[in-house]
């Protein structure tokens, strides 16, 4: 069976996985871009950006998660054929977006003065964050109507359609950015508020342009969403119940995060700065295989459509197999080439000298970010969210946030002690994802 289904399966992975690439590193650029402009304006907005964009993710990514239970239910009812259950998943899941958007945008824009203190004692970080947060907490409407699209079109099959919305969003935010943060073009300077509002700006353009493909896409139009539209209990209570594990997940993957930068914060502010710098370089790697993650999630989901397990199992090892080859290779360069990659994105000596050596310690860390991310999409797409999400919360509160702690403030080894602490979460995580997908269950389950 593997012999015949290898060479069309790479071209099904490539074919669905490519959009997401391309869509994902239009992502990746923005926000490369957005840190090196906020670099320039100096190490306090680099630090009060990154905390803030984690604030806003620990809900707004949270949220979002709402498209793993869209995204697998459309793609089980796809390959079964039932057409007219893909569209009603949409029309709920849209529903659902806009509620919660609505009201963890205005309430988080509201909050934010409040929020942002307990963040960090610099008082100019504290200054940045709060405008940051204002903004950013608006764009979160329009994400997730965004995010509500994007699992209808994944779930189907249509990767691409994602792909132009991310490109014309992303090419938007960088040139709001770049005339709001500097003040170009007779507009002021607003520096880590204008990068705020670009985000804003972009994302309603975003979400103006999935309706519009969406109306205008002859394949998608066929499931005549929204023309039949009415809100169905059941049928939004079936998605929740399917990505609630995702969505508690996600929060306390972003949760874990945010106190991982709070204890970063205590060590340093330097050291704060380098820690923004890696996770925006997370996002490159994250492109390098998330691809191959929605594409494993959406083929197994189908291929269980069809009662097709056996051919499931073989789209999964063989896209794990290219996910770790393109996160191999990211991380292999930054091994050979921390300083050069550093200066990227600052020009502060201070942080490029903190950072270099990082570098290569999370350049190891993407081989085993590549099995977390791949096997993880795979087993929630087949139904498998409750195990992983509570595999997730153990390794997170009992192994990743302890020996951050201890490592980078209690034994005071600095920031290479608190991304120890990043590799042997990942490490763990990895290895649990691997024994249960080779495990089997996944196989029996119905959604």
């Amino acid at each position: 069976m593997r012999g015949i289904l290898s060479p069309p399966l790479y071209g099904n992975i490539l074919k669905l996985a490519s959009p997401v690439f391309f869509g994902t590193l239009s992502q990746t650029i923005f926000y490369a871009v957005d840190t090196a402009m906020l670099g320039r304006v100096g190490v306090e907005a680099l630090a009060a950006a990154g905390l803030g964009w984690f604030v806003v993710w620990l809900f707004g990514s949270s949220l979002m998660a709402v498209e793993v239970g869209t995204q697998s239910l459309v793609a089980r009812r796809f390959g079964e054929g039932d057409w007219e259950a893909c569209s009603g998943f949409l029309d709920n899941t849209l529903a659902f977006a806009i509620l919660s958007g609505f009201l963890f945008a205005i309430g988080g824009s509201l909050l934010a003065p409040h929020i942002f203190p307990y963040l960090s004692d610099n008082i100019k970080i504290v200054e940045y964050g709060i405008d940051y947060l204002k903004y950013s907490f608006l764009s979160l409407f329009f994400f997730l109507i965004i995010t509500a699209f994007r699992s209808f079109f994944d779930g189907l099959g249509q990767t691409h359609q994602f792909m132009k919305i991310a490109i014309a969003m992303n090419i938007a935010n960088i040139i709001f950015d770049y005339i709001l943060i500097f003040g170009k073009f007779g507009f002021p300077r607003l520096e880590v508020k204008g990068a705020a509002i670009a985000s804003l700006l972009s994302s309603m353009i975003g979400a103006g342009y999935c309706f519009y493909l969406s109306l205008t896409n002859r394949f998608i139009r066929r499931f005549r969403y929204l023309s039949i539209f009415s809100l169905n209990l059941s049928t939004l209570n079936t998605i929740l119940k399917l990505a609630l594990p995702a969505m508690v997940r996600v929060f306390f993957i972003m949760s874990g995060l945010t106190v991982f930068l709070w204890i970063v914060g205590r060590i340093g502010a330097i050291e704060l700065a380098v820690s923004n710098i890696l996770m925006t370089l997370s996002t490159l790697t994250f492109l390098a295989g998330y691809g191959f993650a929605i594409a494993a999630a959406t083929i197994v989901s189908q291929q269980l459509g069809k009662e097709d397990a056996e051919t499931a199992e073989v789209y999964v090892w063989k896209s794990l197999w290219l996910g770790m080859m393109g996160m191999g290779l990211l991380g292999l360069i930054f091994i050979l080439f921390p300083k050069i990659i550093f200066e990227i994105f600052t020009d502060q000596n201070t942080v490029i000298d903190k950072g270099r050596n990082i570098l290569i310690l999370f350049g190891i860390i993407q081989f085993f970010d590549a099995i977390s991310l791949i096997l993880s999409h795979a087993l929630q797409g087949a139904g498998y969210t409750w195990w992983v999400m509570k595999i997730e919360i153990v390794a997170v509160v009992f192994l990743f946030l302890p020996a951050a702690y201890l490592l980078g403030l209690t034994f005071s080894f600095g920031l290479y002690g608190a991304w120890v602490s990043m590799l042997a979460y990942s490490f763990t995580f990895g290895a649990a994802m691997l024994w249960k997908f080779k495990a089997g269950k996944w196989k029996e389950i119905e959604i």
